[in-house]
């Protein structure tokens, strides 16, 4: 009777323990996505602006592009000028391409909401197409800075360097800081 008190005690006792580091170990996994968004004082979100720079040397393709969180849920083309930015903090852009001629503008368009002319639900078109081509980067839609450096914003030069039926190649060219007191630097490209 005292062996079998023991034994269901010590089960007991292990049942707890592992419950216990498993809640501690979700509410520490959870934590990290809520603090995700949480603004830290003296810290201030700053958005990319992307420009494509050479966008005009390539009429024969559209540019899009999709969400590295959502995919094409939050597709948008890319204008003219080759500029494009805004979105979700956290997220990243994949700059993608296709051939105009392989476009089927009907059922693209079609997938446009008439209520924002920006960004578009495109998995139906875009999710499977062979035609679509992503680029070899991931391009961060913000990044977060000391307050005191005095950023108000950040542009992105990027540069076609070949692109074809099977690949995109994005390289970055320049950054442009753009502060406060009216000066703009550029800095290195690779920085994040």
């Amino acid at each position: 009777m005292r062996e079998d008190k023991m034994l269901r005690s010590r089960l007991f006792l292990k049942t707890t323990t592992r419950i216990g580091i498993a809640a501690i170990f979700s509410m520490l996994l959870l934590s990290q996505f809520v603090l995700a968004d949480v603004r830290v004082e003296g810290w201030k979100e700053v958005e990319y602006k992307y420009i494509i720079s050479n966008i005009k040397d390539y009429p024969e393709y559209l540019f899009l592009t999709s969400s590295a969180i959502w995919g094409w849920e939050y597709a948008s083309i890319i204008n003219s000028t080759g500029e494009f930015g805004g979105g979700y903090k956290l997220d990243s852009f994949i700059v993608n391409s296709i051939k105009r001629s392989n476009l089927e503008q009907e059922r693209l368009i079609s997938q446009k909401d008439s209520g924002d002319l920006q960004t578009f639900n495109c998995t139906n078109y875009c999710q499977d197409n062979s035609n679509i081509v992503s680029s070899n980067l991931s391009l961060p839609k913000a990044t977060s800075m000391k307050e005191d450096q005095g950023v108000d914003g950040i542009e992105v030069y990027l540069k076609i360097d070949d692109t074809n039926d099977q690949s995109l190649n994005l390289s970055k060219v320049k950054m442009l800081y753009y502060y406060q007191n009216g000066t703009i630097a550029e800095v290195s490209p690779e920085l994040p």
